[in-house]
């Protein structure tokens, strides 16, 4: 049986965690590591000046080590000091929003700690599941677990798939959006991000700026991206390649910028 590493950026005893654990445990090995706060918008940041502390725990029937860490911390520290063996995939999730883009990419916890998995040469999954519009949700109560049944299932069944692939190199993480009701067999869309700014995410207080919103905004919406799938009710799932630099862009410095720079050496 394959063994998975469950981590997530919304801090141990957030709802979207539990259905999902409970799903993978069905077809998988899994040990819970989680942070014990919320740490969203961590990206995959590490704590390396100060003190990390853990603490296993037994949350509504669920054993889990908490960290007092990023999400990208409880990877690092999970592979290498608190498993026994080295986990087959790492999965992420459920985040409560959609990490839709590359600014949320580029920003998400959830995603941070799939990419802490990647970089590692483990298989890393992240899973997110869009707000619905029309509840208001205490994503901290167990009675909220029923809100991301239908997606767990969604994204079990996806990371058993990808789970029984030999991965091509340049597949390192994989970012799957769920739209709040979907159903358990819901079209799913292989996307690109979408490439659009947040807009302005804080405002002026006096003397400070705080945290306002960031929402998702459906305009402009180009053909084969996670926002557009998101829009249509699929399922998005996007690959993510973590060599950052393209050929065209190594090409075009090399044709363009080394000559002129050696030209100035002569």
């Amino acid at each position: 049986m394959k063994h998975i590493l469950l981590t997530n950026d919304d801090g141990y005893r957030c709802a979207g965690y539990y259905p999902l654990l409970d799903e993978l445990k069905k077809q998988f090995e899994v040990t819970a590591i989680a942070p014990e706060l919320e740490r969203s918008a961590a990206a995959k940041s590490l704590s390396v000046r100060s003190k990390i502390g853990y603490k296993k725990i037994l949350h509504e029937g669920h054993e889990v080590y908490a960290i007092d860490g990023t999400p990208a911390d409880c990877v690092q520290i999970g592979l290498y000091d608190l498993m026994e063996k080295r986990p087959d995939i790492v999965v992420s999730g459920i985040n409560r929003g959609a990490n839709i883009g590359h600014a949320m990419i580029l920003s998400s916890g959830t995603i941070g700690a799939a990419m802490e998995g990647a970089i590692d040469g483990v298989v890393s999954i992240a899973a997110s599941m869009t707000y619905p519009k029309d509840k208001k949700i205490d994503y901290f109560d167990p009675s909220s677990y029923v809100y991301f049944e239908t997606a767990s299932k969604i994204v079990a069944k996806i990371v058993k798939l990808l789970g029984s692939m030999d991965l091509p190199k340049g597949l390192d993480v994989i970012s799957i959006n769920v739209p709040y009701g979907a159903n358990e067999d819901a079209e799913i869309e292989i996307t690109k991000p979408s490439l659009h700014s947040t807009g302005g995410i804080y405002k002026r207080e006096g003397d400070f700026f705080t945290y306002d919103k960031w929402e998702l905004v459906f305009e402009n919406l180009e053909d084969g991206t996670d926002l557009k799938a998101i829009y249509e009710g699929k399922v998005s799932v996007t690959p993510i390649d973590l060599r950052l630099a393209t050929q065209e862009s190594v090409s075009f410095l090399q044709n363009e910028l080394k000559p002129l720079w050696e030209e100035l050496a002569i």
